[in-house]
């Protein structure tokens, strides 16, 4: 088992904001981007160049906003807004200061606010996130935490996280070697008990999971700092993919994501976690950049088929997988971002 979040030393802390840093705040806060401030809830667009100063203000001193703050060594590198919906339920925004984007601190700083909370406040049973579905990184903080989405139009999402929430995605490290494979195998046993010969010529082995850590492209889902699920996000041109007895509506490129090797602990099965990390996956080629997400599985794989087709993929044709030399035909599946 290993630590999912990297916090030597306890020196990422989350805590309640107070009037002694009020200035630090504001300065901070006015050195953010405009439009950036406008997409927080507690904003919802009414921010102008002329007003910034007075509403930041009032915002800090409004009773009905909790303020939490995120630090690293004494260093605010976050803040997060909770706006009272009811007695039971609350809306987080949240804001990532520049220099401390993609390094995994908005995803922590979450994690360790809802933590919090749950101890100050055990009556709240949901929190709410309004998103644009164009911000790419906010959706992946609040994805990372096990959110489902409540609600969405075309162009927000609603998330909500559950009260009692003790999951989220995290890249996975050697540490979690005993962990994938105890998976793997388990994997491995139900498919050939479902009469498919996938996974069952030696692929995939240890050697497949220490070259995806290596590429750090290997992602899981945790429960309570256990590996519960895992799949990888690899990016390129996937050589099984370049013909196929069927259409690509973007043929294999350079900039697809194939998403391989997807597992569930056979203990979490009807948690969603396949669908989980489908769509996380989704979300980081977006951040990646890329033009489509590639999928494929065996034709008997009926539980991976209904975790595709429930992630929103449509099915595209047969491809061939060149290293099995027996049963080697799967269902293939694409999303163009």
């Amino acid at each position: 088992m290993v630590s999912i979040y990297k916090n030597e030393n306890n020196s990422v802390k989350i805590k309640k904001f107070e009037l002694l840093i009020k200035e630090e705040l504001l300065s901070l806060l006015s050195n953010c981007d405009i439009n950036e401030l406008n997409n927080l809830s507690c904003f919802e667009n009414s921010l102008t160049k002329e007003n910034i100063q007075e509403k930041l203000n009032s915002l800090i001193t409004d009773e009905n906003i909790q303020i939490y703050i995120l630090q690293n060594a004494q260093k605010i590198i976050g803040l997060y807004f909770l706006n009272s919906l009811s007695n039971t339920e609350k809306y987080i925004s949240f804001i990532i200061v520049k220099d401390s984007r993609n390094k995994g601190y908005g995803k922590l700083g979450l994690f360790l606010l809802i933590q919090e909370l749950s101890k100050l406040y055990p009556n709240i049973s949901n929190y709410f996130f309004k998103v644009k579905k164009d911000n790419i990184y906010s959706n992946l903080i609040i994805l990372g935490n096990n959110a489902e989405i409540h609600n969405e139009n075309d162009t927000e999402i609603i998330y909500k996280i559950s009260k009692g929430n003790n999951t989220w995605i995290h890249r996975i490290e050697k540490d979690d070697m005993q962990r994938i494979m105890k998976i793997t195998n388990d994997a491995k046993y139900l498919l050939k008990q479902n009469g498919s010969l996938q996974w069952q010529q030696g692929y995939p082995n240890e050697d497949t999971f220490i070259n995806d850590i290596n590429n750090k492209s290997l992602y899981g889902i945790y429960e309570n700092n256990n590996l519960m699920a895992y799949g990888a996000y690899i990016l390129g041109k996937d050589i099984n993919y370049v013909e196929i007895d069927g259409k690509w509506d973007i043929p294999a490129n350079e900039k697809d994501l194939a998403i391989h090797r997807v597992a569930v602990d056979c203990n979490c099965h009807g948690k969603k976690y396949g669908i989980k990390i489908l769509k996380y996956g989704i979300i980081y080629a977006k951040k990646l950049g890329c033009l489509t997400v590639k999928v494929d599985t065996h034709k008997n794989n009926i539980p991976m088929q209904k975790c595709i087709n429930h992630s929103g993929f449509v099915y595209k044709g047969i491809v061939k997988i060149i290293r099995d030399k027996l049963d080697n035909l799967r269902n293939a599946y694409e999303i163009v971002l």
